[in-house]
């Protein structure tokens, strides 16, 4: 196997060193030609030169005029982003366009058009390569901008997502650059294909933990010290790496989280409440009369009227429960603070206490009633007969 693999490795290599060659061949050729041009028509080389500097110099100014507009336009603008476009065109693309215009006007003798051209167009392979990276990049900081964060953790990830898209653009540019010397780019594509392959496979946990971490950063379902859930799991979130989340938990530890594992669960965020709903029961005794059960809930919605940062919804008689009349009872705590949440329902819970104590109303819980039969089978009230009223008269 090592045989055909070294005798296809010296046949590239071989044929890069020809491509080379020609390539300087044709160079040299077209100096020559130039030379010979130059003193033979020295009125035809001013014109040609003449054009050229006029395009370079009039494309500089409209660049200029561009870096103004742009410098004035918001940063977070898509103007900024197509703006920075035209800004990144270089003098030596002006030149070598204005060149390529000059001769082509004048009658250049054909060996030097063509070596013009030839340059214009690696220039232009690596003219757009600059600019579609730097068209990517303002895309990717127009969004960072938008979020108005400036954590380091964001712009880590901004720039790993830079260097991703660096590498990309600039090795395509660099196979573009090879094929149009002549150089026969396929098997080099295959290598470097192969050795993708083997090295996303050999970093497969690294790279999934980088782009969630990427996507958490941009895509924001939570932020630091925003409380979450997930799984069995609560806890406020302490800092957002590339790799890994950190949380607090609520016994106070703290719990390493991988991002791929973290988005892979479903994430409640406690955070981004404008307001806790509270759905509840209550239970009075099966004693309590019609009326009594009748006024309950305007006696809750009182109560919860009267408690700041607390929206009432409903109260009803909901059910016939064991061994209690069963109310259900919603409302809402105006406040996605926790704190301010528990403090709402101990208000709204001893003010309930108190109200029912005055009324007479007792709350129920679990009981058992044993019925007791005489010998004949008749059963025993155990409830106390009232005392009977004393008569008129009775001292």
């Amino acid at each position: 196997m090592s045989q055909p693999q070294d005798s296809a490795a010296s046949e590239a290599l071989t044929a890069m060193e020809a491509n080379v060659q020609s390539v300087v061949e044709q160079g040299r050729t077209a100096i020559s030609v130039l030379m010979d041009w130059i003193s033979e028509d020295t009125q035809a080389v001013t014109l040609a030169l003449a054009i050229t500097l006029g395009v370079a110099v009039a494309a500089m100014i409209i660049k200029w005029g561009v870096s103004l507009a742009r410098q004035r336009v918001d940063k977070g603008s898509l103007a900024y982003v197509v703006l920075g476009a035209a800004d990144r065109l270089s003098a030596m693309t002006f030149l070598v366009i204005g060149a390529a215009i000059g001769m082509g006007a004048t009658g250049a003798p054909a060996p030097v058009v063509d070596a013009i051209l030839y340059v214009l167009g690696l220039i232009l392979i690596i003219q757009i390569a600059a600019i579609i990276r730097g068209l990517l990049v303002d895309l990717v900081q127009r969004r960072a901008l938008k979020r108005s964060d400036n954590r380091s953790a964001v712009w880590n990830g901004i720039a790993i997502i830079k260097w991703a898209i660096s590498t990309f653009i600039w090795s395509a540019a660099l196979l573009l650059v090879l094929d149009n010397a002549g150089v026969d780019i396929t098997a080099l594509i295959a290598g470097l294909g192969i050795g993708g392959i083997a090295i996303g496979l050999a970093a497969q946990g690294l790279f999934s933990d980088l782009f969630a971490g990427i996507s958490i950063l941009f895509d924001k379902p939570f932020q630091r010290d925003d409380f979450i859930e997930f799984g069995d799991f609560l806890g406020t979130v302490s800092k957002i790496g590339l790799k890994t989340t950190r949380l607090r938990s609520l016994s106070g530890e703290e719990v390493i989280i991988r991002n791929t594992n973290l988005l892979d669960e479903t994430i409640r965020n406690y955070q981004r409440l404008d307001e806790r709903r509270w759905l509840f029961q209550i239970g009075v005794t099966y004693q309590t009369g019609a009326d009594q059960l009748d006024r309950i809930p305007d006696w809750v919605k009182a109560i919860i009227d009267d408690t700041e940062q607390v929206r009432f919804e409903r109260a009803h008689f909901a059910r016939f429960g064991d061994s209690a009349l069963e109310f259900e009872i919603v409302c809402h705590a105006q406040s996605m603070d926790y704190e301010v949440y528990m403090d709402v329902r101990h208000k709204v819970n001893v003010a309930l206490v108190r109200k029912f104590a005055e009324e007479g109303v007792e709350f129920a819980y679990p009981t058992r009633t044993l019925m007791v039969a005489r010998a004949d089978g008749r059963v025993i009230d155990p409830t106390p007969a009232p005392s009977p009223e004393p008569e008129k008269g009775d001292a």
